[in-house]
């Protein structure tokens, strides 16, 4: 895997990250994952499912929100999230 592609890519990067400072920095942040449950949401899901073990692995907290059934992978549902998650950041 290229070097650009690794490190944007969470699953590969995160887990094998090590170094305490960068962990730290990971912890020190607020994280926001969200997944929907709906149509073309599966792989999503997945991803997010193993994200959230490697949080929990590093102790990295993070809030991962997993919406309704009727939670597509789509534009109108994406706009909603972020008009959301957006009240909730601690800026």
């Amino acid at each position: 895997m290229d070097d650009r592609v690794y490190y944007h890519t969470p699953l590969a990067y995160l887990a094998q990250l090590k170094d305490p400072w960068f962990l730290d920095l990971y912890r020190r942040n607020q994280i926001i994952v969200s997944v929907g449950q709906g149509a073309w949401e599966e792989p999503m899901l997945d991803d997010t499912r193993q994200l959230q073990q490697i949080f929990a692995a590093k102790e990295i907290p993070a809030w991962i929100d997993y919406w309704g059934y009727d939670v597509n992978h789509d534009w109108p549902w994406w706009r909603r999230k972020m008009s959301y998650f957006l009240m909730h950041l601690k800026l």
